[in-house]
């Protein structure tokens, strides 16, 4: 099917939160990246070379490199490679967070972030009716969220793996969360 306008929209309001927490020319890896691999291409000239991670991607965007894997597997990526790792809307897809969260340390490289989002547990009710309204694609999954982590715990399962320094906010009405953790 595809993604939907609404899906874009929400999807763009990721991509405008997370972007400022790269740095320019840097080398960064999209895990989860979707059908499209949509925030390498918004990111596009501000970074130098983008890595795509998922199971579902159908288009790859110009200057970008996309690998189709199972993201709760082992990565098959360089360790220490990446300036950042981005993983937009994927936390609350997983049903074992920590092992993923293990393996974008492995990849990141010192001094390198993660920049996570996610939605609020609140916007799950309302995903459910616009995914029956048609207004949220299959791809988007939503009827799959997990119980959200309390941000406390994440950080200190973060914290555990060997992130330190973090940076959290709440955008689109406080309706989602960004969080940009560093290895030490």
């Amino acid at each position: 099917m595809g993604y939907t306008r609404f899906d874009r929209f929400v999807a763009r309001q990721r991509f405008r939160a997370a972007l400022p927490h790269l740095k320019a020319r840097s080398i960064v890896c999209d895990v989860g990246c979707g059908l499209d691999a949509g925030f390498l291409s918004y990111a596009g000239s501000h970074i130098a070379r983008g890595v795509g991670l998922d199971y579902q991607v159908r288009n790859c965007p110009k200057g970008a490199s996309i690998i189709c894997a199972n993201i709760a597997d082992k990565l098959p990526l360089s360790d220490s490679y990446f300036d950042h790792v981005v993983m937009l809307a994927v936390l609350e897809h997983l049903r074992e967070p920590k092992p993923v969260l293990c393996e974008l340390f492995r990849i990141l490289r010192p001094c390198g972030s993660l920049v996570l989002t996610w939605p609020h547990g609140l916007v799950d009710p309302f995903l459910t009716l616009f995914h029956r309204a048609g207004l949220v694609s299959k791809e988007m999954e939503s009827q799959e969220h997990q119980r959200r982590i309390p941000l406390g715990t994440l950080m200190k399962v973060l914290s555990d793996i060997g992130f330190r320094s973090f940076f959290h906010e709440r955008f689109e009405l406080g309706l989602n969360n960004l969080l940009v953790a560093f290895k030490a």
